[in-house]
């Protein structure tokens, strides 16, 4: 919507309703948080932290793989977010 047309709408007493939807917000900041302690295991390994040196390859490669997949869940919520205007 223009600038405009917003101004004209409101100053008409027209409700204007967010496109944004605060549940799929939501979701998005815990599968960010999620994202943040998967890299945060796979930084330590990386820097040889003697916590993570019992980590094999399999480990690992599931990690890699976990942060794959949850990459893909924040790209489905990320299309959700905005609703389309046939909503609106």
């Amino acid at each position: 919507m223009s600038a405009a047309r917003y101004l004209r709408e409101v100053s008409q007493g027209y409700h204007i309703s967010g496109v944004v939807d605060y549940e799929q917000v939501r979701e998005l900041a815990r599968i960010n948080g999620d994202l943040g302690r998967l890299g945060g295991l796979l930084k330590l390994w990386l820097t040889d932290d003697v916590r993570t040196a019992q980590f094999g390859q399999s480990t690992i490669l599931a990690v890699l793989s976990k942060i794959e997949a949850t990459q893909e869940e924040m790209g489905k919520v990320m299309t959700k977010i905005v609703m389309p205007r046939s909503e609106l």
